[in-house]
């Protein structure tokens, strides 16, 4: 036998000897049965078996604990305590005339002028634009915002009674111009531009930002709520109660007299509700009013916030965003929300395949050009190609915020009633100074109002934590085999300690050995 046949040999032995004595002593279940040579093979074998199969199933369950902690490592759950509704803003809403432009302002404008190509647009008619490719605008306030301005009827005179908490008001103080993309619009209790934008411009799609409104601006977001100290009179005004009496009515003057077109097939005015700071689409989300009704609205908020453990989770798997997470801020908004940045997208989208960013959309870069007559032969071909999903790829990455409020109407609430004949006028002063055939004509009542005061929110939190990872796998390795932290202590004694304390032994042995053998030769 060679020297390393014969070294292979003793370490083999060794091996043996010490796998005997470790599995005679361990705590780990059925293995002291499979090397006790005083129980017959047949025991051995049948434990060893069971053995085996325990530790395949128990790897398998654990796996399993694994890939759920992996691809599910958020839930959703509702919080224990309830939130008051004074605790969030009433919801900011904002009110469009489906009449894109007033007859009276337009009826005059002929084919082959600026203002004409540019009034086909507003009215979402087919028109070729090709022949307005190379014009520009004669001046800097030649714009097509502009004339939107200019054909459109004013916030005054669609909103012409407005009261709030069992408060009648001037609804100047409520609502203010704004741009969405069903044109310039009416909004109530959205955040100033001073807290939302990041930078002023002169087309800050905020036409009104100040006139009017005699409540002081302060800054609200879903994250720190309100500031702690609050004027008498402020914006975003709270919810008050609930109840039609402590809600908001508006009366609202369609104007069918002066009708020229509009977005939809009728007449009337659409709305939506929606958190204060968001990016606000009313094209496709806008919920109808009709003229001659009144149309009852109750608010259901939805409120969800989010534990600080799970920002450590990365946020393809937690499917939501921080908004003060720094590599996520926007372009043109303070606070991030997925709204938000799926109008930043939109945006960016426009401005690549027609090199201008529409009058609606948020103003991302300072010096881009807001879309003008001789871009809307672009802007139509973009708007087709964007419906079938040319610029999801962007929007793929706007994740919803951790934290957000939402609103929407409650489906079990009466939608509308019309006006009868004999009481229309009697229920609102304002009905007072007109016939019963110009109010079913041209008014419409429109109430939105809590139908509770509280409501629980949810909450985003782990799923499954590091501290209910290891007891789940702690849980199946004990129950299979008895594994336990103990035994990882005997592995780590048998393998590495033990082997240690005979090394030194026998080196410690071996050099006194030495030292004698010196003495005795001295």
């Amino acid at each position: 036998m060679t020297l390393k046949e014969r070294l292979v040999e003793r370490l083999w032995k060794c091996f043996e000897r010490k796998t005997k004595e470790f599995l005679r002593s361990t705590s780990l279940q059925g293995l002291k049965y499979v090397w006790d040579n005083d129980l017959p093979n047949w025991v051995q074998l049948f434990f060893a078996k069971v053995f085996v199969i325990v530790v395949c199933l128990a790897v398998n369950l654990a796996v399993n604990v694994f890939n759920k902690w992996q691809s599910t490592p958020v839930i959703i759950g509702i919080s224990s305590t309830m939130t008051p509704i004074q605790d969030i803003p009433f919801p900011a809403i904002t009110v469009c005339s489906m009449n894109k432009a007033k007859n009276s302002k337009v009826a005059n404008f002929r084919p082959g002028t600026l203002e004409y190509a540019m009034l086909q647009k507003t009215c979402n008619q087919d028109f070729n634009f090709t022949d307005y490719k190379s014009l520009r605008p004669r001046s800097k306030s030649d714009t097509y915002a502009k004339f939107i301005v200019n054909v459109s009827h004013k916030c005054e005179e669609l909103i012409v009674s407005c009261i709030f908490g069992q408060q009648s008001l001037p609804c100047t103080d409520l609502f203010r111009e704004f741009f969405v993309d069903e044109g310039l619009c009416c909004v109530f209790n959205f955040l100033h531009p001073y807290y939302i934008y990041k930078h002023s411009a002169s087309s800050i799609r905020d036409y009104t930002s100040s006139k009017g409104l005699t409540d002081i601006a302060v800054d609200w977001n879903p994250i720190s709520g309100y500031p702690k100290h609050l004027p008498a009179g402020f914006y975003p005004r709270r919810g008050i109660g609930i109840g039609v009496a402590n809600g908001l009515q508006i009366v609202l003057n369609g104007h069918t007299d002066d009708y020229y077109c509009s977005s939809t097939n009728g007449q009337g005015f659409k709305v939506l509700l929606y958190n204060s700071i968001d990016q606000p689409r009313l094209k496709e989300s806008g919920l109808p009013i009709m003229l001659g009704h009144e149309t009852n609205y109750r608010i259901v908020p939805n409120s969800y916030e989010a534990v600080p453990s799970i920002r450590s989770i990365d946020r393809r798997r937690r499917q939501c965003i921080f908004s003060d997470e720094q590599d996520q801020e926007l372009l043109f908004y303070k606070y991030y929300t997925r709204r938000n940045c799926e109008a930043e997208c939109d945006a960016m989208y426009f401005l690549r395949l027609c090199n201008c960013i529409p009058y609606h959309l948020p103003l991302i870069y300072r010096n881009a050009t807001v879309c003008h007559v001789r871009h809307f032969d672009c802007l139509n071909r973009a708007e087709l190609e964007n419906v079938d999903g040319e610029s999801t790829a962007c929007k793929e990455h706007c994740l919803t915020s951790c934290h957000d409020v939402t609103y929407f109407p409650n489906p079990f609430a009466i939608p509308t009633m019309p006006f009868n004949q004999q009481g229309a006028r009697v229920k609102n002063e304002y009905f007072r100074n007109f016939s019963t055939d110009f109010i079913l004509k041209n008014l419409a009542i429109v109430n939105f109002y809590h139908d509770d005061n509280y409501f629980r929110s949810y909450v985003r939190s782990s799923y499954t934590g590091p501290t209910e990872y290891m007891s789940l796998t702690g849980g199946i390795m004990s129950l299979m085999f008895g594994f336990s932290v103990v035994f990882m202590s005997e592995l780590f004694y048998f393998i590495f300690l033990r082997s240690l304390f005979e090394y030194i032994q026998l080196w410690c042995l071996a050099r006194r050995n030495r030292v004698n053998i010196l003495d005795a030769n001295q």
